[in-house]
């Protein structure tokens, strides 16, 4: 199978970093990234270009540039305005936009085209075109051209809804729907079949972002609603759609997406890689769907990544409490290690060890290979006398690192820091 150059475009959002986590060690890609603002695709992507806003006019020639630069094959755009900007044009550029019909990516990017175009459902919200029409309230109100529950407002009177109204752009007037809400991740492949369908909760929301979701079974009124979906619009590749109960306990529908969901991360656990699918079906390969149902919870966090604004060429590494707790390896520790290594860096085990350091080692179950050196200093002997060159050094214990930083004028990190860098 040959490799495929994929570009994740924005690649800074939730969605774009998951699908590069997704597709990361994926022996078939090369994995590209881009992104209209500096955030954290810059540092995650290797490969990684900044472009306009698809608003400014020097987009397009920009756009088409790096995709022949980079000779991409596959675009997985993060965004639905992003996704419905690209979908007409990418026909021209002559690469695959997953997920890309121009007709589809249109109808999901609106809310109102899209309660439009599956209107006579019964799992259509109904809407209101003005308060006149409102009989039982509360009522939500929410802008058309949404996201992550930004600008969604529920107003309990007519004084409240006009308030609303003149702050929302574009508002539409909905239903409340005060049930439970889920997402259902789905994947329709290049013969037109609806290879998967994944309901899951959202049991807790930020920032529209579900941080904690539960796999659910799929109940036939959930697969009913994705069928329909599936054949009445040209769907190829990772999708999503979002359902809410409303006060008879009927699931109503919220939106529909053409791009992979910011939570489809509770899928990948489970052993469904839907970004990694979408290059396989780009491929035309016939691909079964082989899940873990045991794999039920899943909770998301924020996460920090550290810039080191320091080009080096070695890291020391201390022995005891930093590469080795309690006669163990230290997780931690022998991730970053082994990342230096990826990168291209010298290890070199700098340590003061009272007792027999090839024992120790073994006893942890760590190679003596992983160093390109092994320094074992007498006691007393200062670490700092052992440093060279363009490095970094890693202790737990602050003297240690007191002691290097002033004499030798390089970064040095306590073990919790790891977690921070290279990742």
């Amino acid at each position: 199978m040959k490799h495929v150059n994929v570009l994740v475009f924005p690649c800074g959002s939730e969605v774009g970093l998951e699908i590069g986590r997704a597709l990361a060690r994926s022996i078939h890609v090369d994995l590209h990234g881009a992104s209209s603002r500096d955030d954290h695709g810059r540092l995650a992507f290797a490969r990684y270009a900044e472009l306009p806003n698809i608003g400014e006019t020097q987009f397009d020639a920009c756009f088409a540039e790096l995709l022949a630069r980079w000779k991409i094959d596959l675009v997985l755009a993060t965004h639905d305005s992003v996704m419905a900007y690209l979908a007409p044009r990418m026909a021209a550029w002559g690469v695959y936009l997953v997920n890309g019909d121009p007709q589809s990516t249109q109808v999901a990017r609106s809310k109102a085209a899209t309660y439009a175009f599956f209107a006579g459902e019964s799992w259509s919200p109904r809407l209101f075109a003005e308060l006149d029409e409102i009989e039982q309230w509360p009522v939500l109100l929410k802008p058309d051209q949404g996201q992550g529950g930004q600008g969604v407002t529920l107003a309990a009177d007519r004084a409240a809804a006009e308030t609303a109204l003149a702050m929302i752009k574009q508002p539409l007037i909905c239903e409340y729907l005060p049930g439970e809400e889920l997402t259902v991740d789905c994947f329709s492949d290049w013969r037109g079949c609806l290879l998967y369908i994944g309901p899951r909760s959202r049991e807790r929301v930020v920032g529209g972002i579900a941080m904690r979701s539960r796999r659910l079974p799929l109940s036939d009124e959930v697969e009913s609603i994705a069928a329909t979906i599936h054949q009445r619009l040209k769907l190829r590749g990772p999708w999503f759609f979002q359902l809410k109960r409303d006060a008879v306990g009927q699931y109503k529908l919220l939106e529909v997406s053409c791009r992979l969901s910011s939570s489809s991360v509770v899928q990948r656990a489970a052993g469904v890689n839907l970004p990694l699918m979408a290059v396989q079906d780009c491929m035309e390969r016939d691909q079964i769907v082989l899940d873990e149902p045991r794999m039920t919870l899943l909770e998301r966090r924020l996460s920090s990544h550290a810039e080191l604004a320091h080009d080096f060429d070695t890291a020391y590494l201390d022995f005891d409490d930093t590469l080795v707790c309690d006669g163990r390896a230290n997780p931690q520790a022998m991730r970053f290690a082994y990342r230096l290594l990826e990168m291209g860096k010298r290890l070199i085990l700098l340590t003061r060890h009272a007792g027999n350091l090839e024992a120790a080692l073994a006893e942890a179950r760590i190679t003596a290979s992983l160093f390109d050196e092994i320094i074992h200093l007498r006691a007393g002997e200062p670490k700092s006398s052992a440093i060279e060159g363009a490095a970094i050094f890693i202790d737990n214990h602050f003297p240690e690192r007191l002691d290097v930083a002033r004499n030798r004028g390089i970064p040095v990190f306590d073990v919790d820091a790891l977690e921070l860098l290279f990742p």
